[in-house]
C-alpha cells in the first residue's frame, strides 16, 4: 500500500510465501488487492467505483428480495443462508476502493434501485444504509487506518448479528425461540464468511480488469 504500515509496524502488503491470506497471498492478513492508497478522502473516481458496484449489486439484491419472500415460506434458516448474498455487494467496495464510505455509497445505490423495484419501497434505502454502516464500523473505529482480515470478519459478524437475528421475524415468526434466533445468526454468519472469501476473489477480478486503475 505505497509503503504504509499497519499498527504492528509491518507492511500491509506482501507476505511470507506459503502462509496465504483470504485471497490466496500474503501472510494471513489482508493483502494489497488494489493499487490505491488506503484511507484518506475518497476521490470522485472512488465514489463512482463504489456506486457502480452498488448498482451492479442490485442485480443480486432485487431478485434476492423476491426469492426471500418465497424462501421464508419454506423455512427461516433458508433465508438466513441467503444473507451472505446481501453482504457480498456491500463489502466488495471496501475491499476494492478501501476508502471511507465506500460501502455506504454502494448500499445507498442498491437502496435506491431496490426502492424502485421491490415491495419494500423507500424502506429499502434505510435498511441498506444501516447494513453499510455496520460493515464500515470496524474500519471507522480505526479512522480507516487499518484494513486487516479480522476487521472484515468483524464486519461479517456485525452484519449477521443484525440480519441473522431478524430473519425469523422477517418471515413471520412473531415470537422466535432463543435457539431459533441463535441458529439463524450462526447460519447467516457462515454464509457471510463464505461470501467474504468470494468477495476477495471478486476484488481480484476487478483489479485484473483495471477497474481500480
Amino acid at each position: 500500500m505505497n509503503g504504509k504500515r499497519g499498527s504492528t509496524g509491518e507492511p500491509l502488503s506482501g507476505g511470507v510465501a506459503g502462509d496465504a491470506g483470504p485471497d490466496g497471498t500474503g501472510d494471513g492478513r489482508l493483502v494489497h488487492v488494489a493499487p490505491v492508497a488506503a484511507g484518506g478522502r475518497p476521490s470522485t473516481r472512488d465514489m463512482l467505483v463504489a456506486a457502480a458496484i452498488g448498482v451492479a449489486g442490485s442485480l443480486i439484491i432485487v431478485p434476492l428480495t423476491y426469492l426471500q419472500v418465497f424462501a421464508g415460506i419454506a423455512h427461516v434458516y433458508l433465508v438466513a443462508a441467503t444473507l451472505g448474498l446481501w453482504f457480498l455487494p456491500c463489502v466488495v467496495p471496501l475491499i476494492v476502493v478501501r476508502k471511507p464510505g465506500a460501502s455506504l455509497i454502494a448500499c445507498l445505490a442498491m437502496g435506491v434501485v431496490s426502492a424502485a423495484t421491490t415491495p419494500f419501497g423507500v424502506a429499502a434505502i434505510g435498511a441498506l444504509i444501516m447494513e453499510g454502516l455496520l460493515i464500515e464500523l470496524p474500519f471507522m473505529i480505526t479512522l480507516y487506518r487499518r484494513w486487516t482480515r479480522p476487521q472484515f470478519v468483524a464486519s461479517a459478524i456485525l452484519f449477521s448479528a443484525l440480519m441473522g437475528t431478524m430473519a425469523p421475524r422477517a418471515v413471520g415468526v412473531d415470537s422466535p425461540t432463543t435457539p431459533m434466533t441463535l441458529i439463524s445468526f450462526a447460519v447467516a454468519l457462515a454464509s457471510s464468511l463464505v461470501f467474504l472469501v468470494l468477495g476477495f476473489a471478486v476484488a481480484k477480478g476487478l483489479r485484473s480488469r483495471g477497474v481500480t486503475r
